[in-house]
């Protein structure tokens, strides 16, 4: 029986206000059914609302434990120490504000040049900060807001986003484009609004939704936030910690803007599969972003190092925008990145142009009107400076020593590393030992190293200072007289018969925050974090 003759049967003698009706509200129940599943499961949002209910009879107690999570971020400070909680009714004098800053400097901020630092500081060697101090200083006041004002830093900002265009081979396409922005951060989010008004301009997507491994960096959750999209999480690979492409794809729906890879990703410093994403990406008519923050500096120039490196530039038809940071490892002063484009007409979705302001016309580029113009200089300075070779140096120096590392650990039986790694950054963990308790061990010796969490580890970010002296033995020695002495504790425990488990509070409170599975909860506590960061009461 075909559809139209059903229909004819089912609705014969019904009067046409009744089909009308019923019409409307078929059509009313399945829009109602799209948008409750629209942003994740029915049982999803069950397991939310289960979670709301629990909240509202214990929320007084959520709240005390909540304020008591919080108490140990405060800042530390010394008695009778100068704070400016309000303006000062007289000016200090120039040699006082340089005398307190000194203070400051001196009993707040940890040292950066022995090397025991995860990141942070990619570069620190004293010719290279005496340019850099030199450049900035030149351009403190400079604004590139006002380019009629400032053409140097104009001019520097445009080649700047040049340079890397052509790292990344955008030189061989027509017109591969980029700005040049405040962090990665801001860059991943400024791609992320350039897809989300492309969807809308091309393919009248209101709300249009971005595929991404549970990896990807929360700069992501970030711009989903800010312009509304939806943000698909996937898994990926419990072993190699590398997105599933053929999972992506699955994912993959018709309010798809772009599909998301990393190059590597933060966590683990494993770089996804970008040509089988690329493939994809071309497939399906979707953009592919590569996040290259990380990793901008160091897997461009890998293969002229004569390390093995995958391809994940505009040499791939599929990838249509990358984020890479310049003050990373790059060696920029702090305060600059970058976002390219394949197209200049992908670039222009990330523009603000407002035509009709009484103050005139006004465009900008990305989030930031006026920004600084002294970090940008210094960005330029930092790149004409080392030079294509320099970084190739650099890049071959950085990997190899985070080859060397994760060899060494890799030949502990007590420790394991988390995923393959391919470039600059590492993870290890430990099925044995509370990798938390190393973890604390470590930093009583002064390494300061990322916590992990699902599974629980500890990241490091392999920087030039850990290539010089004898910084990445002295970290292989540490880990391995620290989690030696921990691995014989639990043989011996276990050879005993006795319970081995972690007394260190501070790893108790890291480990048992996975286990919460209300994550608002871990929410608060985050916010209750950054309000102490603001409070001036320690």
């Amino acid at each position: 029986m075909s559809l139209s003759c059903f229909l004819d049967r089912s609705l014969q003698g019904k009067r046409p206000s009744h089909i009308v009706c019923l019409t409307v509200g078929a059509i009313f129940a399945t829009k109602v059914l799209i948008y409750v599943a629209r942003d994740g499961s029915i049982i999803k949002r069950l397991h939310a609302a289960k979670w709301r209910v629990v909240r509202f009879f214990a929320e007084p107690i959520i709240k005390k434990e909540v304020k008591k999570s919080a108490e140990g971020i405060k800042m530390p400070s010394k008695p009778g120490e100068f704070k400016a909680k309000r303006l000062p009714k007289e000016g200090f004098s120039d040699e006082e504000v340089i005398n307190l800053v000194s203070e400051f400097h001196q009993n707040l901020d940890k040292t950066f040049e022995d090397g025991t630092l995860s990141g942070a500081v990619y570069h620190g060697e004293h010719s290279h900060t005496k340019l850099l101090n030199r450049v900035v200083k030149m351009f403190a006041w400079s604004n590139p807001l006002h380019s009629d004002v400032f053409g140097a830093v104009r001019k520097m900002e445009a080649e700047v986003v040049s340079m890397v265009v052509h790292m990344f081979n955008g030189h061989l396409l027509p017109d591969a484009c980029g700005t040049v922005t405040s962090g990665g951060t801001e860059s991943i989010v400024m791609a992320l609004k350039a897809y989300r008004d492309w969807g809308r301009a091309r393919r009248g997507i209101e709300r249009p939704s971005v595929i991404v491994g549970i990896t990807a960096h929360p700069a992501f959750d970030k711009g989903a936030e800010y312009f509304g999209i939806n943000l698909v999480k996937i898994p990926v690979d419990p072993i190699t910690k590398q997105v599933d492409a053929k999972e992506m794809e699955k994912y993959i729906r018709y309010d798809t803007v772009a599909i998301v890879g990393s190059a590597p990703t933060f966590p683990h410093g494993v770089i996804d599969p970008i040509e089988e994403l690329s493939e994809i990406a071309c497939r399906h008519n979707v953009g592919l972003h590569v996040d290259c923050c990380l990793g901008g500096f160091i897997v461009p120039f890998m293969a002229k190092a004569g390390l093995p490196a995958p391809v994940v530039d505009f040499r791939l038809p599929g990838v249509t925008s990358i984020s890479c940071d310049t003050h990373k490892y790059g060696f920029a002063p702090k305060g600059t990145s970058t976002v390219l484009y394949r197209t200049q007409e992908l670039r222009s979705h990330q523009f603000c142009c407002v035509a009709d302001w009484p103050g005139g016309m006004y465009c900008s580029p990305a989030v930031c009107g006026s920004k600084n113009g002294s970090v940008i200089a210094g960005a330029w300075a930092s790149m004409v400076r080392l030079g294509e070779e320099g970084y190739v140096d650099c890049c071959r120096k950085i990997v190899q020593t985070r080859i060397r590392i994760t060899d060494a650990l890799s030949k502990l039986p007590y420790i394991h590393i988390i995923g393959k790694p391919t470039a600059c950054v590492f993870a290890f963990g430990s099925n044995i030992i509370d990798i938390f308790v190393l973890n604390e061990e470590l930093r009583s010796r002064g390494w300061v190293l990322n916590c992990l969490q699902f599974p629980s580890g500890l990241q490091f970010s392999v920087t030039l200072l850990q290539t010089v002296g004898e910084v990445a033995d002295r970290f292989i020695e540490d880990v391995t007289e620290i989690g030696g002495r921990m691995f014989a504790e639990y043989e011996d425990a276990t050879k005993n018969g006795r319970r081995h488990g972690a007394v260190n509070a501070k790893s108790t409170i890291y480990g048992s925050q996975q286990k919460v599975s209300d994550r608002t909860i871990i929410k608060d506590v985050l916010k209750e974090f950054l309000n102490k960061y603001y409070s001036t009461e320690h």
